[in-house]
């Protein structure tokens, strides 16, 4: 019971590092305009993420890992297009958000629409996600062809819901705003940390732009500030209190906080709230000596025009010193972990703000039972799906022979020369552990080919129940379809598992973490890119 106590507590206290606000002019200038942001009706907003990964003086074989690993992440890129329309009283509302993520060889677009009315006696409240071709490879096979997943809030019919009350939870986004915007305003006006925002000069009247640089010893200065004011600060913890409070109620949930997380009297008493920030501080005076942000530190920059904030951008630059952490965990009379290496990870991001109050078009995709399917339907199915999974049979299951190469996956008789691209469609047996995503990627190369399986073998998914069974005999048409893997001077064909690396997977086969571009040369016809490989893929290794 304490230990729940002390975890709830502890997140109470962490989330003031959120608030970084104060009494000084530049830091309220930002805080007046944040709030101004909320009251907004109509707005546009364009924001782009990305990452940038190193490491240096690691374990060769952990060496290679990270510059695999940071191949793929150093290129890519995540926007987000985000367009919000709503009337006053934001009991109607209009959202759209495109969010595209990119990687060398990928591309992911997922769209998403809010499509919420309030206002009359029946509420809507629709969350709709378009989903992206490697999402629908993972689901049943009933709901792989729909573009749209829909989320009906609204519907106290599924017994997720069934326990809200709409028109209280929607007076209650209203009232909490206005009643989180009141307690911010009074709370920084108590919450003075001593960080320094720096004016930037600008030529327009309308513009003030400001910045904010936090080094290492700044930001765990900030975080020690952040904690022990909001812990001891009776406005901030009643506030809390009574936020989660309404929350058990509004989800029809025990009639108090206490009852609900078996609390005593005690919760968040002196005593207790006194016990636990000692712990806290404890784990804060650690690490002290243990670095968190790297040289660049963490740089946010604003610029306000007109009372809003309109661009906001920054970076934040996280450091990992393995053998710092090492020494933390290290256990006074045993026998002490060595190792190495340092850990660079620099987020960067930039958000721009445009159409203010102005007219914006939003539109709502049209929905049919053709194109959607329900969010709370597709649960039940997977669950039901789940229930259904039977063992393969003893004369369908595979020994594992580690002397032998893998079976061929083949789409048609394997032969001493390589085969000619298949130009008609063919037949394969589902093995055990195949889905359909699995067939799709080793016979296509691509997720995406999926429903074209899926279509051409209609008759036979609606007698398995939509399960993809191991014997079943599938048909793959011919359109895409890649020639059969190569038989000829191979060592084995390897099945790609979770975590693994074409220099993890040349480790194990060679001895050596190098050779994984002798892999990627034997596969380069079926792989997009040497740091995109998939758990299930087949892959040749040569000999």
């Amino acid at each position: 019971m304490r230990t729940k106590k002390r975890l709830f507590t502890m997140s109470l206290l962490l989330a003031a590092i959120l608030v970084l606000t104060g009494c000084t002019a530049n830091q309220k200038a930002i805080l007046d305009a944040s709030m101004k942001m909320q009251n907004v009706n109509s707005v546009q907003q364009h924001m782009t993420m990305s990452m940038d990964l190193k490491g240096s003086g690691l374990d060769p074989m952990l060496q290679e890992q990270v510059d695999q690993m940071a191949a793929m992440l150093n290129g890519a890129k995540i926007e987000l297009d985000m367009k919000t329309n709503s009337n006053k009283e934001k009991t109607v509302l209009r959202a759209q958000a495109d969010m595209t993520m990119s990687m060398p060889g990928l591309e992911m677009k997922m769209p998403y629409w809010i499509d919420m009315d309030m206002a009359g006696d029946q509420p809507k409240l629709l969350e709709i996600f378009q989903m992206p071709s490697m999402a629908k490879a993972s689901l049943p096979a009933e709901f792989m062809n729909k573009e749209y997943m829909v989320m009906n809030l609204s519907d106290t019919s599924s017994s997720e819901l069934s326990t809200l009350d709409m028109t209280k939870l929607m007076d209650f986004s209203v009232n909490f705003q206005t009643k989180w915007t009141d307690f911010l305003m009074g709370y920084a006006a108590r919450f003075n940390p001593g960080i320094e925002v720096v004016s930037v000069p600008v030529n327009d009247p309308s513009t003030q732009k400001y910045t904010i640089h936090l080094n290492d010893k700044a930001f765990k200065e900030l975080l020690s500030y952040s904690v022990n004011h909001f812990a001891q600060d009776e406005e901030a913890q009643g506030f809390i209190q009574e936020y989660f409070q309404t929350i058990f109620e509004l989800t029809g949930g025990p009639a108090s906080l206490e009852d609900s997380m078996d609390f005593d009297e005690s919760f968040l008493g002196p005593e207790e709230s006194a016990a636990v920030l000692t712990e806290i501080n404890a784990v804060l005076e650690s690490l002290k000596d243990v670095t968190l942000i790297g040289e660049s530190g963490i740089q946010l920059n604003y610029t306000i025009t007109d009372g809003y904030i309109t661009q906001n951008s920054g970076s934040i630059d996280l450091q990992i010193d393995l053998s710092q952490i090492a020494g933390l965990m290290n256990i006074p009379g045993e026998e002490a972990t060595e190792i190495s290496g340092v850990l660079n990870l620099v987020l960067n991001f930039d958000s721009e703000t445009s159409n203010i109050n102005q007219p914006i078009d939003i539109r709502i995709p049209e929905l049919s039972p053709e194109n959607s399917f329900d969010y709370f339907e597709f649960i039940e199915a997977s669950l039901s799906s789940i229930e259904q999974v039977t063992e393969p049979t003893p004369e369908q299951a595979t020994s594992e022979q580690p002397s032998a190469p893998e079976p061929i996956p083949s789409v048609s008789e394997s032969s001493e020369e390589p085969a000619a691209p298949t130009p008609a469609s063919t037949q394969y047996t589902v093995q055990p552990g195949d889905t359909l995503s699995t067939i799709a990627l080793n016979h296509y190369g691509s997720y995406e080919h999926h429903a074209d399986i899926y279509q051409a073998n209609a008759a036979a998914f609606k007698k398995s129940n939509n399960r993809v069974d191991a014997g079943m005999v599938l048909t793959l048409p011919a359109k895409g379809l890649l020639a059969p893997l190569s038989t000829e001077n191979i060592k084995q064909v390897y099945t790609v598992k979770s975590g693994d690396t074409l220099g993890t997977i040349a480790k194990q086969m060679y001895g050596d973490g190098s050779l994984y571009t002798k892999i990627y040369e034997a596969n380069k016809e079926r792989l997009k890119n040497p740091n995109l490989i998939f758990e299930g893929q087949k892959l040749v290794i040569p000999n």
